[in-house]
């Protein structure tokens, strides 16, 4: 459209140039050319319709360029919205993808410390454990202690009845004694003597019972207290296998966590490349279009003086009329 415009221009300018070497004609030539006159009266009316139409084409065109070229500038100036909006997003990406690698931080010191749970709840399990067997010995003794005491009391107590039978057969050896007088003097004595033994091994077998009972009913007492601290263990061995059951599920959470999280850094890595490529598309963009609004209104200048030269040739057709 510019070239057509400026072809049509230098046209109607090389016409302007002969209507005014017309005009300087001397006027006896001009006397003679009457004829001509009119026919020139009605080529400088098509010249001037055609003057005006394409004037009226060119300030067209030039509103054109001149939307065109305000439409640019405001893309230009979107795209540069667009472009502190999408450096605002990347700041935001960044510190982002910072908040992230931190909270991967965290996440793999607890997957660090949950390690460390386990392997401490793993020595503790093999503990109790190793407590609990000593417990089951110390108690497998006791009873075996506790059974031991049994047969030392069924033999105290044999023997408790033999100083029984003793001292009754020392009383029938005295009573015997006595009857035989002065012959039975001497057995008498040692009957006495036997019978006394008898009392003293009977009071002893007492005393041993006693201690006996005494010790079987503290082993009795340490049975039960060694039976109740072994239901304890029980209990804290279950409550270690449930929690270190509890801790494995948090460390299988800590890995799922930790690959989301290794995911999550991927895809912004990726977005964040994407981002610069639309960054430097923009600044393309930018840059075409400004190049753009350029060369607009240099055409549009162009246009103005284009326009400029149809309307001092409208003048100058205008003269020529009134001359004729």
């Amino acid at each position: 459209m510019g070239l057509f415009s400026r072809s049509k221009g230098n046209a109607l300018v090389e016409e302007k140039t002969k209507i005014e070497n017309v005009n300087e004609t001397p006027a006896y030539e001009v006397n003679e050319k009457d004829e001509s006159n009119e026919i020139l009266k009605d080529e400088m009316a098509k010249l001037s319709q055609s003057s005006s139409s394409i004037s009226s084409a060119v300030h067209e065109v030039n509103n054109s360029l001149s939307s065109l070229t305000n439409a640019t500038l405001s893309q230009a100036e979107e795209l540069s919205s667009a472009s502190e909006i999408l450096e605002t997003f990347n700041h935001r990406m960044e510190q982002l993808a910072y908040n992230i690698t931190n909270v991967q931080i965290s996440v793999l010191d607890t997957d660090k410390v949950a390690d460390e749970g386990l392997n401490t709840f793993t020595d503790l399990d093999k503990s109790l454990k190793s407590l609990q067997e000593a417990f089951t010995t110390v108690s497998s003794t006791v009873s075996s202690l506790v059974s031991k005491l049994e047969s030392v009391n069924s033999i105290t107590d044999s023997i408790s009845q033999i100083a029984t039978q003793t001292n009754l057969l020392s009383l029938n050896a005295a009573i015997e004694a006595a009857r035989a007088g002065e012959a039975g003097k001497g057995f008498s004595v040692v009957a006495g003597e036997v019978r006394k033994l008898a009392e003293n091994s009977k009071q002893s077998v007492e005393s041993i019972t006693n201690i006996l009972d005494d010790i079987k009913s503290d082993i009795l007492n340490t049975s039960k207290s060694m039976q109740a601290a072994n239901d304890v263990i029980d209990n804290q061995q279950k409550t270690l296998q449930y929690t270190k059951g509890s801790f494995n599920n948090i460390k299988t959470s800590i890995g799922e966590s930790i690959t989301e999280i290794d995911s999550c850094i991927e895809n912004l890595t990726v977005a964040s490349g994407e981002k610069d490529n639309v960054l430097s598309i923009m600044e393309k963009v930018s840059t075409l279009s400004q190049e753009h609004s350029a060369l607009c209104e240099e055409i549009a200048a162009n246009m103005d003086l284009q326009a400029g030269s149809l309307e001092e040739l409208d003048g100058t057709i205008s003269v020529l009329n009134s001359n004729l």
